[in-house]
């Protein structure tokens, strides 16, 4: 009987939550094929059995968080005698469950059928209205090779959480619906369910003006009514919050902010050949060179030494819906421009697919912060740890300036650096960021 354990994932990681179970009890399985997938602080990951043969006994459920190399399963022949379960009872804890609010601290609007709670303390019930963060990875990638919306398949996964199967069984319902191709691609621009569409071309066919009368976006089904109360943390959210708490008391912070005039380096990626880098790509090939030619900046606290880091590994924030995860570039002193763009999109897909390992996610020397395509002008961002300063990059807006005393219209982008000062003095972070201001100025890629 082979023990299938919960992976170590990396130094950081000390638990982990399983989301999914691909494979059930009494199914085959295969080593190197994925068994399981599991949300840590940093991603959600998809696991590997360890061992060939059949699924004889699941023990660990999903939603229940353990330590790492913990036995969450038992992998053998058809036949093999189970051996004793009882050693093996300690590996489930669930997760605690947060106080049951008091009845008479938030009063109901009005009248309503209660709702019930929950037996355990398994996270919210997820419905489409949560977005892609309650669709598997597996479900996710099955939706985008056929080329539909995952959002209208029903979720049969725990907590309502849509899985493969789901995503199969919908998209066999589509395949069954005759649509005109540009109907369906403006159903799918338009979020529009097919499947709830009548057509009027002929034989039934759905034409794009079925698609152009149905309503913008249909609405995800109503969630039911809950009370107020405390929401559990997940391990992603609850790290997250350990290690903020930590930077913001350990590092003093301060803060420094230019303004840098982008319309050189716009006009450097509108007319750029071969291929089109981002202008978050533009910042981080930029601060890479910046870093080069300030690698004082480029350290670390080690409490009675600061040490200068080789290697240029960047950190760029990737928001997703169950919290910020930050994948790492490494080596950057030595990339090109297009290799930066290369390496970012290739992270950036394997960030929203839940692929990242824990090499992608590790080992950064300083990190970029980029909420400019949420429209956010200028923020100061709390220091990644172990790194001893964060760029914070805002959007790119036409705003007046004097230049050469005249009054013109210009692409301004604000970009604030948060400086550990026990390893970074002011002098320092303001040549740092006049440097990486004229690098982005004469777009000198």
């Amino acid at each position: 009987m082979h023990e299938i354990k919960m992976p170590q994932m990396g130094q950081s990681v000390e638990e982990a939550e399983i989301v999914e179970w691909f494979k059930h009890e009494g199914d085959a399985v295969k080593e190197g094929e994925p068994i399981f997938s599991i949300q840590t602080d940093k991603a959600e990951i998809e696991c590997e059995s360890t061992a060939s043969g059949v699924v004889r006994k699941i023990l660990v459920e999903p939603g229940v968080e353990v330590p790492v190399m913990t036995v969450v399963a038992l992998v053998g022949e058809v036949d093999e005698a189970l051996p004793d379960l009882e050693q093996y009872a300690v590996a489930a804890k669930p997760a605690e469950a947060p106080p049951a609010p008091e009845a008479a601290a938030v009063p109901a609007p009005a009248p309503a059928p209660a709702v019930p709670a929950p037996a355990a303390a398994p996270l919210p019930s997820p419905t489409p209205a949560d977005g892609e963060s309650f669709i598997s990875p597996r479900a996710r990638r099955l939706a985008d090779e056929l080329d539909i919306d995952p959002t209208f398949a029903v979720g049969t996964g725990p907590g309502g959480r849509i899985i493969e199967e789901d995503v199969q069984a919908y998209g066999e319902r589509v395949k069954a619906i005759k649509i005109t191709p540009v109907a369906k691609k403006l159903a799918r621009q338009k979020r529009v369910d097919i499947t709830m569409l009548q057509g009027s071309g002929p034989g039934g066919r759905i034409t794009k003006e079925d698609v152009e009368k149905a309503p913008a976006a249909t609405p995800a089904p109503a969630r039911p009514a809950k009370p107020a109360g405390l929401v559990p943390l997940s391990p992603m959210r609850r790290i997250i919050a350990q290690r903020m708490v930590e930077s913001k008391t350990s590092a003093p912070h301060y803060y420094i902010t230019v303004e840098v005039d982008m319309a050189r380096a716009r006009d450097f990626r509108k007319h750029n050949e071969g291929f089109r880098p981002s202008f978050n790509e533009l910042v981080l090939f930029a601060t890479a060179q910046a870093l080069k030619a300030y690698p004082a900046v480029n350290a670390r606290w080690h409490g009675d030494a600061i040490e200068e880091l080789a290697s240029i590994n960047l950190g760029f924030a990737v928001a997703l819906p169950q919290g910020l995860i930050v994948p790492v570039i490494k080596n950057m002193e030595r990339m090109t421009l297009q290799q930066t763009h290369e390496e970012t999109r290739r992270l950036i897909d394997k960030t929203k697919s839940g692929k990242l390992t824990p090499d992608d996610y590790t080992g950064n020397t300083f990190t970029v912060s980029n909420l400019g395509s949420f429209g956010v002008d200028h923020f100061t961002a709390i220091i990644n740890q172990p790194d001893s300063a964060i760029l914070a990059v805002g959007q790119i807006k036409d705003r007046v300036v004097v230049v050469d005393g005249g009054i013109h219209i210009r692409p301004i982008m604000k970009l604030t650096l948060s400086s550990d000062h026990r390893v970074i003095d002011g002098a320092l972070a303001a040549q740092f960021m006049g440097h990486l201001k004229t690098i982005l100025e004469k777009a000198a890629f």
